[in-house]
């Protein structure tokens, strides 16, 4: 059994046209998160791109529990969740919160690096700052548990 003909078919590489770029749109609606609605100028959704895209995306990854109903069978969302109210020491914790924060973040393929954790303790809350790089520019973060 040979081959079907086209299957020897040979090109120079004058003759292939090769197209490496991808652009993926990024784009999101502007997000209230602290009235939990969307953001309205004139009656009309706030559509954002570019860095302020990357902002709201961040705080919606974060704030989304990994494995939730909607997101089941996804990667969407963060596990660090799973590590409030837990007693682990706190050297382990701290790892935890970046693997887990980064882990959620580095899903978007805009995001290039997440690093320069630091972390505050204030009464039971912990807060948890952080660099995101991205094809943007830089942008902070921030989380607090």
């Amino acid at each position: 059994m040979s081959l079907p003909q086209i299957a020897n078919l040979q090109f120079t590489a004058d003759e292939v046209i090769e197209s490496t770029t991808s652009e993926a749109v990024h784009a999101t609606f502007d997000w209230d998160f602290t009235t939990g609605d969307f953001r309205l100028i004139d009656g009309k959704l706030v559509k954002l791109t570019g860095i302020e895209y990357l902002k709201v995306w961040i705080q919606k990854a974060l704030r989304t529990v990994a494995g939730t109903l909607i997101y089941k069978g996804t990667t969407y969302g963060s596990e660090h969740h799973t590590l409030i109210g837990r007693s682990f020491h706190q050297d382990f914790s701290r790892a935890e919160y970046e693997r887990m924060i980064r882990a959620a973040l580095l899903q978007n393929d805009a995001i290039t690096l997440v690093d320069s954790f630091s972390f505050s303790q204030s009464g039971a809350r912990l807060t948890i700052n952080f660099r995101v790089g991205s094809i943007y520019g830089e942008t902070d973060g921030a989380v607090t548990v």
